[in-house]
């Protein structure tokens, strides 16, 4: 991995990255606020050392005499003997062993200095036990010292600097706990989220769908939270981003098989829930809109929701034709002030696959094939039923939406082999709910679009505008009653200016 794909993986993931962090923000508040705290107070102690030599030459033998001493007291001060007379004299009720260890020794290098520190929850009694250790430790300093023949000590330590009460407690430390909280929290999130992102098999881009599926991605459409309340995006929001990639796949589809002039493509997904029937409703509206005759067909017989995002009737529909309950002309649905047709669902059967594998349904395809130059069929998913794959093989080819960081590798490669299985040709992938960015051209242009061209009250939208009589093939060729053929010379001109 590069340094760019470890922080995509800390964007990707940053919520797992976030959750590190508080959790480390939290262990350290709560280590924080349950030490108690502590107070040490600090007693300085010199050495020095007599030597029986001439004046330099002694002095240099006094001050090494005294450094070596030094690192044997540094024991000596936290000793079980000094902690002893500590505890006699202090009669605090705790052992010597208590004592000594609330009691720490150190020596500054290059010196004759000791330093006792003396740590208690009581800040009084720290600086007691400081004091008492100096005095302890300065008399058994005497002793062990003192020649055989009474003469004075070589080597004596004297308290210079006796212990201030303090006020500060030196445990806990807040800044520290939380820095370090802070630290092992970003480092347990990204090593978190690392994990996540070596266990996780979907899919988060078009180059790796394209090498697991053998065909060509359409386009990625960014992914947009208000699509369960607004899902035609091409027709409430002609100009934006969102509908500019569904253009985009309209293009690459059309030039996928440029010697067919008439398609019949079934859009499916793997599993559910990944925007297939939001991208065909969208997809029907932009075909339309560059002057083919498009037609909807709702195959899913199982869960339909294409008529609910076309808000359309589907009480009538495929399987009343099927039944011969209806004929198809009285089936279809015009949507759009007729920009397309659709036919509805119908009644849901008990037996969807074996309606789909009719000599009915063939039947129905055929017709719609020559009425139509593009048959868009909404079938369910691949992998719950065998729906897709059996009105599949009756198609030119399949249209599979792939939902990016959700739909796994191993989903795709059983969806694909599912198509291949009934010889059904894979067109191409559409990437939905992909993150979207800001910092795309279109959306540089698009919003500067909307900062210096106004809206021109009167007008046509442009969503509305056809490049000609479009003929409907239930009124035999005649042009339909649409605002294609009736915009007004200077109507039609200004909003069409619109389309630079």
């Amino acid at each position: 991995m590069t340094l760019h794909d470890y922080l995509r993986v800390a964007r990707g993931r940053w919520k797992i990255v976030l959750f590190g962090l508080l959790t480390g923000l939290l262990g350290a508040a709560v280590l924080t606020w349950s030490t108690p705290r502590e107070y040490a107070a600090q007693v300085t102690i010199y050495v020095s050392a007599r030597s029986g030599a001439d004046a330099a030459f002694g002095a240099y033998q006094e001050n090494l005499l005294s450094e070596q001493k030094v690192k044997s007291y540094t024991e000596l001060l936290t000793s079980t003997r000094v902690a002893r007379d500590v505890a006699g004299r202090l009669r605090l009720g705790m052992s010597p062993e208590e004592i000594s260890q609330e009691i720490s020794a150190s020596s500054q290098p290059g010196t004759v200095l000791l330093t006792a520190t003396a740590t208690d929850r009581s800040p009084l009694l720290a600086k007691e036990i400081a004091d008492a250790t100096g005095d302890a430790f300065t008399r058994l300093v005497a002793q062990l010292e003192t020649t055989s023949d009474s003469g004075p000590a070589t080597v004596t330590a004297s308290v210079v600097e006796p212990a201030a009460l303090p006020t500060d407690p030196v445990s806990p430390r807040p800044p520290v706990n939380y820095g370090i909280g802070v630290l092992l929290g970003l480092l347990v999130g990204y090593g978190l989220a690392l994990l996540r992102h070596a266990l996780d098999t979907s899919v988060k881009s078009a180059d790796e769908l394209e090498l697991l599926s053998s065909a060509p991605n359409l386009g990625a459409i960014a992914h947009d939270p208000d699509v369960p309340k607004h899902p035609l995006t091409v027709q409430e929001h002609p100009r934006s981003p969102r509908a500019e990639t569904f253009r985009k796949i309209r293009t690459n589809l059309q030039f996928i098989d440029v010697d067919r002039c008439r398609k019949a493509i079934v859009v499916t997904s793997a599993v559910p829930e990944e925007g297939k029937t939001t991208t065909l409703c969208n997809l029907a509206i932009v075909l339309a809109r560059a002057g083919q005759r498009v037609v909807v067909v709702e195959t899913d017989l199982r869960r339909p929701r294409a008529v609910d995002y076309l808000g359309l009737e589907g009480a009538v529909g495929l399987t009343s034709v099927l039944s011969g309950r209806v004929g198809l002309d009285d089936a279809m649905q015009p949507w759009g002030a007729a920009l397309f047709d659709v036919l509805a669902s119908g009644p849901i059967p008990p037996n969807p696959s074996e309606l789909l594998s009719s000599q009915q349904m063939a039947n129905v395809l055929t017709e719609l094939n020559q009425r139509y130059d593009m048959v868009l069929l909404d079938a369910p998913p691949l992998l719950p039923v065998t729906d897709a794959a059996i009105i599949g093989a009756a198609c030119d080819g399949a249209l599979l939406v792939v939902r990016h960081g959700k739909t796994t590798r191993n989903q795709i490669k059983a969806a694909v082999s599912a198509l291949e299985a009934v010889s059904v040709r894979l067109l191409g992938t559409v990437l939905s709910m992909a993150p979207g960015s800001t910092s795309t051209p279109y959306y540089e242009y698009y919003s500067a679009l909307e900062e210096t061209e106004p809206d021109l009250e009167g007008t046509v939208p442009i969503a509305k505008i056809a490049t000609g009589p479009r003929r409907d093939p239930k009124r035999n060729g005649k042009p339909r009653n649409t605002l294609a053929g009736r915009l007004p010379a200077e109507t039609g001109a200004r909003a069409a200016g619109q389309l630079r």
